[in-house]
């Protein structure tokens, strides 16, 4: 699983004044959007699903804009200051408890697009307490401040430069937790500062990244990125945008609880229960198509409640939509060595009187001791909060959260079908020669 992101966004931006006066940095507009928008939206894209915010300076402002971060597919989470500034490293150290043992740490300005999962590997193939990407910059971008050779850092100074300095730091570190052990908490210092007295110890790996840095830190920067912004949105068409987005869902995908979801099915068919596969609208029409690959390769005995379209119609007639999936199961005898599988964009939200039905059916599935699982998208809603495993198509563009959930129900569904532990049966056409 990739490591969670801190996103240093507590400085006061004195060099994009008077634009930083009364916004902070994170939240300057490009493009009609805040940077932290394409920031978060970069993240999500390699897969990251995890973020805390560190932030300081009008900090409030960021958190009503990004919120808890679904609208990028993401758990966003903050770590404030104070009162006090704390500085790079100091904003880290206070959101440590929040970040686990190891975590990488961008710099709240900063726009990269390099390949974060190869960045992790390296670090942890080093053994090292942190790892600092490095770029060859020749003083190009900015002022170059690191001795880099070989994967190996010489010498890193913002302050005292050297004609050996061809690198600059690229703007984002990976550390782990013990890297921060000796820091006492609430108390400023600068990450460069900790960067060096880990370097002395020989405890900073370096990992060079061949892709330039984009940065907001001063005017000329932040035209540069819009520019850059500009220039591929205009060079992407709507397919471009949508089919990168469906790669971006696929990276985002929690491989874990797929597999816990193959898990519960392979139980549910060895104490010899039944399926039963609720859906929606284009959920309901992959409800249907998935009990018949269900009965068909695996061996399940599966049902779709809305494959009956006369009685579903006539409990919504008579006793009402919200209790149609229920009463269905009811009269189907849930049992606990059942299991229902939730197929649904939203997941069933009371408070948003959306799919009240699912929600229903949930209810009365753990009240008789039913498995439950579902494929859902943005947060996973209620069915999330009470599945016993879920899969939650991560929300990469709030516009398309429906199209491409219920495209990657049938994704996920084909690849439960197709597991090893799954599937009894097989497909026609990969028999043929």
């Amino acid at each position: 699983m990739i490591a969670p992101v801190a996103i240093l966004a507590g400085g006061l931006a004195t060099r994009l004044r008077p634009i930083t006066e009364t916004i902070p940095k994170s939240l300057v507009d490009v493009c009609g959007e805040p940077f932290i928008a394409h920031q978060l939206k970069l993240l999500r894209a390699n897969g990251i699903d995890d973020v805390v915010l560190c932030v300081g300076f009008l900090g409030e402002q960021i958190a009503q804009v990004v919120g808890p971060g679904t609208a990028f597919g993401l758990r966003v989470r903050y770590a404030f200051d104070g009162e006090q500034l704390l500085g790079t490293g100091g904003a880290v150290r206070r959101a440590l408890a929040m970040l686990g043992d190891e975590f990488f740490v961008l710099y709240g300005d900063s726009y990269l697009l390099c390949d974060y999962r190869a960045v992790l590997s390296s670090f942890r193939a080093s053994g090292k307490l942190a790892l600092m990407t490095v770029f060859r910059n020749e003083g190009q971008y900015d002022t170059s401040n690191v001795e880099y050779e070989a994967g190996t850092i010489r010498r890193y100074d913002k302050s005292e430069r050297t004609s050996a300095m061809h690198h600059i730091d690229y703007g984002l570190g990976v550390f782990r937790r013990e890297a921060f052990a000796d820091l006492p908490e609430g108390v400023r210092l600068d990450l460069a500062k900790l960067y060096q007295t880990l370097l002395a110890k020989g405890q900073v790996a370096g990992y060079e990244v061949k892709e330039r840095f984009y940065e907001i830190g001063s005017v000329a920067g932040l035209e540069e990125f819009r520019l850059l912004t500009e220039t591929r949105r205009a060079a992407m068409t709507f397919t471009d945008q949508f089919l990168d987005e469906a790669c971006a869902v696929v990276r985002g995908l929690d491989r874990s609880k797929i597999e816990a979801l193959v898990d519960a099915l392979a139980s549910m068919r060895e104490r010899g229960g039944r399926l039963f596969i609720l859906g929606v609208g284009g959920s309901a029409a992959n409800a249907s198509h998935a009990v018949n690959d269900f009965r068909k390769l695996t061996g399940m005995e599966a049902y779709a409640p809305t494959d009956n379209v006369s009685e579903l119609t006539a409990r919504t007639n008579d006793e009402g939509w919200e209790s149609v999936f229920a009463a269905w199961l009811r009269t189907s005898r849930l049992q606990a060595a059942d299991m229902i599988l939730v197929l649904s964009v939203g997941g069933g939200d009371l408070d948003k009187n959306v799919s009240p039905n699912l929600v229903a059916a949930l209810n009365y599935a753990k009240q008789v001791g039913a498995t439950v699982g579902g494929i859902v998208g943005r947060d996973g809603g209620y069915t999330a909060k009470v599945a016993d495993a879920c899969v939650v198509v991560p929300t990469v563009n709030a516009a398309h959260v429906t199209p491409h959930t219920e495209a990657f129900q049938a994704v996920v569904w084909h690849l439960l079908v197709s597991h090893p532990k799954l599937k009894a049966a097989s497909t026609k056409w990969e028999g043929l020669r």
